[in-house]
């Protein structure tokens, strides 16, 4: 799904962080549980996270009620 024409910069530094990013993205998602009724794919996780995130306002919150189920 990378899609190089959507990089946010064309430098080597810029594209260096922006995959880094993108791996750190990736390794959060696959060691983040969430219910089973969610589902089992990165993307149902993804989806999850961001419904959490609306209804929190503070990242802290969120990550600590996610990281203590």
């Amino acid at each position: 799904h990378l899609k190089l024409d959507k990089l946010i910069t064309k430098n080597v530094n810029g594209i260096t962080i922006q995959i880094y990013v993108t791996l750190i993205a990736y390794l959060i998602l696959q060691l983040v549980p969430i219910p089973t009724q969610w589902g089992h794919t990165l993307l149902d996780k993804f989806r999850y996270l961001q419904s959490c995130m609306s209804q929190k306002i503070s990242y802290v919150h969120w990550f600590e009620e996610i990281m203590l189920c």
